[in-house]
């Protein structure tokens, strides 16, 4: 990029609608919508869709909530609007300013940042006339959208690209590349999954507090991984204790699977003060299952005592490599996010993973390391078929016995490929 690319910050009290508009002017559905106020806790960034220039839009947590939450989340907004290159401040017709969007007004005109106000839910002309109330934030004229009814986004958008021209001085920016690799953060709510992800960023990005399920959408990051690129996820927690009937964190929990999708290592969080469930079994097959690397983390080391520590140390990785055998010796860190112990450890084990799952073997060195497998007299022929999961297609002697798990040992032991799933088909020998 020539420069960086404009942000622009979606604000205002909780309940006018943020998510949605979000959703809308993005083309995605990254946002969890809701009519309980409070619903996005953390903030997300995704690119203004059909955009010519390179925009960002970030969708925030209502601002003005009460207690310690709210606290935190007011803290998260005021922390993006330091890293914002414009506002869009959304209000609702029909009411005058409340007090909280009046405090929130004056904090953005400190600021001296761009606005543009956005009256969301005007889903005819009549809702039009009822916005002009808002004239008294001095934040500008109101523009009447309709984010469900899709109303007027199109002028939104052009505002928004208008905008984003005139920060840059006229110069476009071209979209900055992909990440070189995903990494997600899975676990059990209040496992510190959080904290983890906001040391691996190295910012406070995502919201941490001990209440359970204080993180709702993937919170997406990048940091930097041993000089390359990377893109860090954190999710909901995934457990048995919220019921089916709470849609919100149902959908949260969803979110933070399907956040496997398209990635290429995952973390698995332990807290080392809570015994392992059968839940923590299933995410673990979840990972295998999409052909993910495994790294796990069994967090909080510094809630528990030096006798607990050490126990630890010497029985975790064996006890948790029993469990989960699919994946040969997978990485087992013990240490803390609150204290930043481990976190270095654990960026140099989710480098290795991806490293592992690219890894291409030639043919004539599969042949020497398959030359002393048991044989009837003609010998193996095993070529590697892909990468990203690793796959191998194995021909075995006629008559031969042995399973693919044979096989899949025998190339972790002779090329170190432990925490990355390995597939084997069998090639068999015509008569």
């Amino acid at each position: 990029m020539s420069r960086e690319a404009p942000l622009f910050a979606i604000v205002g009290r909780p309940n006018v609608g943020k998510s949605t508009l979000f959703n809308s002017i993005t083309g995605t559905v990254s946002s969890i919508t809701s009519p309980i106020p409070g619903t996005t806790r953390d903030w997300l960034e995704a690119p203004l869709g059909k955009s010519s220039i390179d925009v960002r839009i970030a969708d925030t947590c209502g601002f003005g909530m009460r207690g310690v939450m709210g606290n935190l989340m007011d803290a998260a907004t005021e922390q993006l609007l330091t890293r914002s290159s414009a506002v869009l401040f959304v209000v609702n017709p029909g009411s005058p300013p409340s007090q909280e969007e009046m405090e929130l007004a004056s904090h953005i005109r400190k600021t001296g940042l761009p606005v543009i106000t956005v009256c969301n839910k005007c889903d005819t002309e009549r809702e039009d006339a009822l916005m002009w109330v808002y004239l008294k934030l001095g934040l500008g004229n109101p523009l009447p959208v309709s984010a469900t009814q899709r109303r007027n986004l199109s002028e939104l958008t052009s505002r928004i690209g208008a905008e984003a021209v005139e920060i840059t001085d006229g110069v476009k920016t071209a979209p900055e590349g992909r990440a070189e690799a995903r990494c997600v953060l899975l676990g059990q709510p209040n496992v510190g999954k959080s904290t983890l992800f906001n040391a691996l960023v190295e910012e406070n990005r995502s919201l941490v507090h001990d209440e359970p399920g204080t993180t709702r959408d993937p919170v997406r990051a990048v940091a930097s991984v041993g000089g390359e690129r990377w893109e860090m996820v954190d999710t909901a927690g995934v457990g048995k204790r919220w019921r089916e009937t709470e849609a919100i964190y149902k959908d949260a929990q969803a979110r933070s699977i399907k956040a496997l999708n398209g990635s290429d290592v995952a973390v698995l969080v332990f807290d080392l003060t809570v015994p392992l469930v059968r839940q923590d079994l299933r995410l673990a097959s979840e990972i295998e299952q999409r052909g993910l690397g495994l790294a796990v983390v069994l967090n909080k080391v510094d809630l528990v005592d030096k006798e607990t520590r050490n126990e630890a140390e010497t029985k975790a990785a064996v006890y948790l490599h029993e469990r989960f055998p699919g994946l040969g010796r997978f990485p087992v860190i013990i240490g803390s996010a609150k204290k930043g112990e481990g976190v270095a450890e654990l960026r140099e084990a989710v480098r290795e993973l991806d490293r592992l799952r690219k890894k291409r073997i030639p043919a004539e060195v599969l042949a020497e390391i398959s030359s002393p497998w048991p044989t009837s007299g003609r010998p193996w022929v095993v070529r590697q078929t892909g990468i990203e999961p690793l796959s191998f297609m194995a021909n075995p002697p006629q008559g031969n016995r042995l399973s693919s798990r044979f096989v899949i040992n025998q190339l972790r032991e002779s090329f170190g490929l432990h925490g990355v799933p390995i597939e084997v088909r069998w090639r068999k020998v015509k008569k």
